[in-house]
């Protein structure tokens, strides 16, 4: 009798039952919380494995024949897995790049990007620190509005678009940079060149893929370009901005402030980072730890989805496969 396929979830906190149960009907399912840093035994052990943003796949860590034949990562992002390892041992990356017509009812991002310029504009963080150390002291968080200001989205895809729209309604006027031939000329004014879009806007939102054309896309050179006293949010990918630039911009006073769900570097940051030691001294700089899709309805949604490629996977393409027996 040929063992079914077994599927493990490395990272099961508050993972969806409903998602378990989808994933149930294809093979076994083990929810157990994997070591950091030791997610390569996993590949020998496993048909599926699935992970969040908690590990990090390195082509040094894959055994050379594992027994995995899929990665699930929910996310659209992908600087957390060596694709070409998995390419090269055969292991095929499920993930939800693409998926546009369902990403369009995942909103959690989109949504964070003006939380975090709500809260960067209006000093949430500092003056709710001040009221519970006792002060209630309102002149040290005079704030600015977004309404009447400019907003320039650098990336108009599912997010950028959607972003787009929470903008206009809040009244502010909305121009999108984007290469693409599908441009939502709805939902922005189309900038041609990127420094054109930094040079006129107040308030520099970030929606676009990483990868080598888009490694340090804003730099010394173009927080240079930038209106004097702009705004920047990164709910994209932190390796997206040039750190040390980024900085040197908040100090120099060239931009006015910044909120950041993505570091470069992270989740390895700590306290001694670059970033993270300016930000305890200035309420400028806004950091969350990638909070962008977490939350719970973001989660059932995209689980269970996944859930479905999974068992599709399985149902199309699976056969058992010992890393020590010859395929």
């Amino acid at each position: 009798m040929v063992e079914g396929p077994s599927i493990l979830i490395a990272e099961p906190e508050d993972f969806s039952p409903e998602a378990v149960e989808i994933l149930s009907a294809a093979g076994r399912v083990d929810l157990e919380a994997w070591p950091a840093g030791r997610i390569g035994e996993a590949f020998a052990r496993y048909d599926v494995v699935w992970i969040r943003l908690g590990h990090r796949v390195r082509g040094d860590e894959l055994p050379a024949r594992p027994r995995c034949r899929w990665l699930v990562t929910p996310t659209t992002g992908l600087d957390h897995v060596d694709l070409e390892a998995c390419a090269e041992r055969g292991i095929e990356v499920l993930c939800l790049r693409g998926e546009v017509a369902f990403l369009r009812q995942v909103r959690a991002t989109a949504e964070l990007t003006v939380g975090l310029a709500l809260a960067l504009l209006r000093h949430l963080p500092g003056a709710t620190s001040s009221v519970l150390e006792g002060r209630w002291d309102r002149d040290p968080f005079r704030g600015a509005e977004l309404y009447g200001k400019t907003a320039g989205i650098v990336g108009m895809g599912r997010l950028g678009t959607i972003v787009a729209g929470y903008l206009r309604a809040l009244g502010m006027e909305v121009q999108g940079y984007d290469p693409r031939d599908d441009f939502p000329h709805h939902a922005a004014q189309r900038v041609g060149r990127l420094d054109d879009l930094l040079a006129t806007t107040d308030l520099v939102s970030l929606h676009v893929a990483y990868g080598p054309a888009t490694h340090h896309l804003l730099s010394a050179g173009r927080f240079a370009a930038t209106k004097p006293g702009a705004y920047l949010i990164n709910t994209s990918r932190g390796g997206i901005v040039d750190g040390a630039a980024l900085l040197a911009a908040l100090e120099s006073g060239r931009l006015a402030g910044a909120a950041l769900d993505v570091v470069e570097g992270e989740p390895d940051l700590g306290i001694d980072h670059p970033l993270v030691a300016y930000a305890r001294e200035h309420d400028n700089l806004l950091l969350v730890p990638h909070i962008g899709g977490n939350t719970a309805e973001s989660f059932v949604k995209t689980e269970c989805f996944m859930a479905r490629k999974v068992v599709e996977a399985l149902t199309t393409g699976w056969r058992r496969s010992d890393p020590e027996t010859p395929s």
